[in-house]
């Protein structure tokens, strides 16, 4: 089975010049024209146009060269060549697909929405379309790009859900699965931003998206006269294109952040045997969405001499002597990301 793929679909070709050129123009205006006041006698003063050539470069350069041994060209047996074809075919469309979202990945804005929950995952989507919409980019030609995790949280709420008997033949043939805030969803495997994270969804208007497809060698299966190659064919295409934003901001990111580190602060007068919940140590967390919960792993280093008591560790009995102990506290957020630490406390002797 092959996933569809969708997203480069959407991309506009609105560029001036010819790809095979090796580089097109792209219209951008960075502010809209000044209105002035009219005077009947002298007129108004011509101001200068804000509108600049962006300048892409169509540069990316790939091809597929498979070895077929042992067939000519014409002598690929009918299902072998079928299931070339359709593998070569589907690998083209990936690579496409793949740099278009890596585009859209390195050239957006972040989100400062907290990581996706079903309770949260709709108001989160709307207060960031709200986001692009003020930034005149019309809902009409915005998309949502949502990852299959991001979807299924989608489907617990009844908005998302009832929007998809809105979507009409075409559209569900081009991957839209519903809508929010009338803004139309489309599902994709969205990866992984630069720094590890999972992105959840992106929202992108579509006039700053630019595909730009130069030229290309359709695939087939070629002989191949090399001189080195007896009785033997290829799977071959070649590809020259490129994909680009042009304006980041017309697109905005959503990475589940989670807990990036839990901070453990041991406190440095515990002296003697202690007492029953005595504070040992205070908890703290960087990143994570919601509320964190924090807990102590069982059977882990001394873990079972302590206990959680809101965000500090304390004791879980009166046994805990002087010597030094071995806590590893682990975080939690409402997203499920989790994150642990380790921390040594140190109880002195009595003084005397």
């Amino acid at each position: 089975m092959r996933p569809l793929l969708k997203i480069r679909n959407t991309f506009s070709s609105d560029y001036e010049g010819e790809p095979v050129t090796g580089a097109v123009k792209v219209p951008v205006r960075n502010m809209d024209p000044e209105i002035k006041p009219y005077d009947i006698k002298n007129g108004v003063d011509l101001s200068q146009s804000a509108t600049t050539y962006l300048t892409i470069l169509v540069d990316e350069h790939d091809a597929i060269n498979e070895l077929i041994d042992g067939y000519e060209a014409s002598a690929v047996p009918d299902n072998l060549v079928a299931q070339r074809l359709e593998a070569g075919a589907y690998a083209r469309a990936k690579k496409l697909e793949d740099h278009a979202i890596n585009a859209l990945k390195n050239n957006s804005i972040v989100s400062t929405q907290a990581d996706c929950t079903e309770a949260n995952v709709y108001s989160n989507i709307v207060k960031d379309i709200a986001i692009q919409a003020k930034r005149g980019i019309d809902k009409n030609r915005m998309y949502v790009a949502v990852s299959y995790e991001t979807e299924t949280l989608l489907l617990t709420d009844e908005k998302f859900s009832n929007s998809a008997s809105q979507i009409g033949a075409e559209l569900a043939r081009n991957g839209v699965v519903g809508r929010v805030n009338g803004v139309n969803v489309i599902t994709e495997d969205l990866g992984e931003n630069a720094s590890g994270q999972a992105v959840e969804y992106i929202i992108y208007g579509v006039e700053w998206t630019q595909k730009v497809d130069g030229w290309k060698v359709g695939l087939a299966v070629n002989d191949l006269k090399d001189g080195k190659h007896v009785g033997a064919s290829a799977l071959q295409d070649r590809y020259v294109y490129t994909d680009a934003v042009t304006n980041k901001n017309a697109v905005l990111i959503k990475s589940k952040v989670g807990i990036s580190a839990v901070n453990i602060t041991p406190v440095a007068t515990l002296s003697g045997t202690l007492a029953d919940e005595t504070k040992v140590a205070d908890l703290a967390s960087v990143g994570g969405s919601g509320t964190i919960t924090y807990s102590l792993p069982t059977g882990v280093a001394d873990n079972a001499k302590f206990e959680i008591s809101s965000n500090t560790v304390i004791t879980a009995d009166a046994t805990v002597a002087p010597g030094t102990y071995t806590i590893v506290v682990k975080g939690t957020d409402t997203a499920s990301n989790e994150a642990s630490a380790t921390a040594v406390i140190t109880v002195a002797e009595a003084s005397e």
